[in-house]
């Protein structure tokens, strides 16, 4: 079983305890709104450790660091991580059972709506 699938039941799982626990009830809708929070949190989660892990924000993170560390600790900041050392692990399984999850919640609502 790979990462997608994994993550797809587990949200899968998630989707459902929300449904009982938020909205009280088994319905379609109710469905359709809690797979769509939790397909859309997978997807933001999966999209902004991509954005770290690329990279982006080292160049203003070292920046800031230099700008508001006093000299006397500079060495210091120079030992430090850079964010994209710390967001390294690959994004795709989470974006994959994110738009995974949201396909079967556009599904769910073509049916909702026929």
């Amino acid at each position: 079983m790979n990462k997608i699938s994994r993550n797809f039941f587990i949200a899968q799982i998630i989707s459902i305890f929300i449904m009982l626990v938020y909205f009280k009830e088994m319905t379609l809708l109710s469905y359709i709104n809690s797979s769509f929070l939790v397909g859309g949190t997978i997807i933001f989660i999966g999209l902004v450790s991509f954005v770290f892990s690329t990279g982006f924000f080292d160049v203003f993170t070292v920046t800031m660091r230099k700008a508001v560390t006093p000299k006397r600790r500079m060495k210091d900041i120079t030992s430090m991580r850079k964010p994209s050392e710390v967001f390294s692990a690959p994004v795709s399984p989470l974006i994959g059972s994110g738009a995974l999850v949201l396909f079967v919640m556009g599904i769910g609502l073509v049916i909702f709506y026929l």
